[in-house]
């Protein structure tokens, strides 16, 4: 099967959607043009003893403002198309005297579906392995070119790799906000900013995610993520291409088995199938009935902590 047809009308919006991102990047500075998140930022730490709580108040609207107010890309993002998302920083430990903060991060994001106001999730995660430096009022500088402070290292890593696995939902053409995640890593680790970033001191945290999505031998995975997007969740509004989307997302899924034979602990799978396993249970659940049990014997060996929830998938 070939890549989705676009209609004349979304092929006129988003030849005027590039046409004048270009028109904007030489005419504007990149902190004028359109941004593409709206985020959802929290703060909390409820077991840290202190006396100055407004830092986590300041730190929050701070954060909010970094993520949803810079313009990440030249591209200019209707509201429509807007990333949705959410960052929930819960510290642990925190030194007043320093401003040294630890602690984790839950990031979820997700993607608008075509002809839908329904909101595609493309990343869950939980990252254990958070610290950084913040005082109140302080200014959150960031860089791509050059690592100068943790905690926007890490907001941006995340930012990108939301941006790139947008966009490569959309084309399997190659995007740069891989790379630019990519860069963001590397600049980390060469400045020992922590563990996070470190190839060795896990098999689940942002080197890996970054460095499985670029890796060559795992195109497989990009192939899949278009297919069971444009092919299949942009084609689910339609009543008369629900029974064909669902088809194309089961090829989506089944091609990954190739990638989980290889590598069955590779971490690519275990945070797509922590995005999207109520997604998949949903698609299957709802509309023209669809039953494959391939399918369901594949997704119960690749999501093994979900198999319960894959038994009645379709029946």
């Amino acid at each position: 099967m070939g890549p989705v047809a676009l209609d004349g009308i979304e092929l006129e919006r988003l030849s005027m959607r590039y046409a004048l991102a270009l028109l904007l990047a030489l005419v504007l500075p990149s902190s004028l043009l359109a941004q593409e998140f709206f985020v959802d930022v929290k703060v909390q730490a409820p077991q840290v003893q202190t006396n100055d709580r407004q830092v986590f108040t300041n730190l929050e609207s701070s954060l909010r403002n970094f993520v949803n107010q810079q313009a990440w890309t030249q591209v200019s993002f209707e509201e429509k198309e807007k990333l949705r998302g959410s960052m929930v920083f819960t510290i642990s430990d925190y030194e007043p005297g320093t401003g040294l903060m630890k602690g984790n991060m839950q990031c979820q994001f997700a993607r608008p579906v075509y002809m839908t106001d329904y909101q595609s999730p493309s990343l869950f995660f939980q990252d254990g392995d958070i610290s950084f430096t913040y005082r109140s009022n302080e200014v959150l500088d960031f860089s791509p070119g050059r690592h100068s402070n943790n905690l926007t290292s890490i907001v941006a890593f995340y930012c990108y790799v939301a941006l790139g696995l947008d966009a490569a939902s959309f084309s399997t053409q190659q995007n740069n906000y891989f790379s630019q995640a990519q860069i963001v890593a590397a600049n980390a680790a060469s400045a020992g900013a922590g563990g996070g970033w470190d190839r060795f001191t896990s098999s689940r945290n942002r080197f890996w995610l970054i460095e499985d999505l670029t890796n060559p031998a795992n195109t497989d995975f990009l192939t899949a993520w278009y297919d069971y997007h444009r092919k299949g969740m942009d084609r689910m509004y339609d009543p008369k291409q629900q029974m064909a989307a669902k088809e194309a997302i089961a090829t989506a899924l089944l091609s990954l088995k190739a990638i989980h034979t290889r590598q069955p602990n590779i971490f690519v799978l275990r945070w797509f199938f922590d995005t999207k396993t109520d997604e998949i249970q949903q698609v299957y659940g709802d509309g023209p009935r669809y039953q494959n049990e391939e399918l369901i014997t594949a997704l119960k060996a690749m999501d093994a902590t979900n198999a319960s929830k894959y038994l009645n998938m379709g029946r």
